[in-house]
């Protein structure tokens, strides 16, 4: 891969970024993009405390400004908080503002910084994850697409995890950028086959530790 040039994590897993975890442990974690929505992230949450599942939640900047009372809600409820940046700019053209900005953000509603950064669209070039590293944010991108954002249907959804889904996995979902009424009616029907399955459900920090635990 050159230098500067981008790549679509669902196909190229790109160097020094964080996309799975090296494990024969039946253990995953589900994350969320776009959020907080203030329909469809309470209604995600809901889902996952009656599941008894936490989550990863990579928020952007401008809505956690707006819902500060659902970041404060999703750590109650024991569930992390990832950067997604600021606007969801594609090009992440004011990268370190961005994510500054939103750390800001999640710091003020939560007390907590952010840890994991997902650029907009997964697109990452070299030097831009070389930027985040410095900024103290590790890159997470994702091992199983859900593909809820092409509104596929609620089965096609549900397919597309637990049929792809593997020991270590991360699990790209979203619950903001616009109404996820299929990744909402999808996402207990998802969870109650992984667990069916003998799959533990855990936050990406989690999920992590096992790979630190192996070295």
């Amino acid at each position: 891969m050159a230098q500067g040039s981008m790549t679509v994590p669902s196909i190229v897993k790109a160097p020094g970024t964080y996309y799975m975890t090296n494990t024969q442990e039946k253990i995953a974690a589900l994350t969320f993009d776009d959020g907080p929505d203030p329909i469809d992230t309470p209604a995600v949450l809901d889902i996952l405390k009656e599941k008894d599942v936490r989550a990863t939640f990579f928020v952007l900047g401008k809505a956690a400004q707006t819902y500060p009372f659902l970041l404060k809600r999703l750590i109650k409820e024991g569930h992390e908080i990832g950067n997604h940046g600021y606007s969801h700019d594609y090009q992440q053209r004011r990268l370190v503002e961005e994510m500054n900005q939103t750390d800001q953000a999640v710091f003020a509603a939560t007390g907590y910084h952010t840890y994991f950064y997902r650029p907009p669209g997964g697109f990452v070039s070299k030097s831009q994850l070389e930027t985040t590293k410095r900024n103290g944010h590790v890159v997470a991108l994702w091992s199983v697409d859900s593909k809820d954002w092409r509104n596929p249907g609620v089965k096609q959804i549900t397919d597309n995890v637990v049929k792809n889904v593997f020991p270590g996995s991360i699990i790209l979902m979203h619950d903001g950028g616009y109404r996820r009424t299929q990744t909402v009616k999808s996402l207990g029907p998802i969870i109650d086959a992984l667990k069916a399955r003998g799959y533990r459900l855990v936050t990406l920090s989690e999920l992590r530790m096992l790979d630190a635990e192996t070295k």
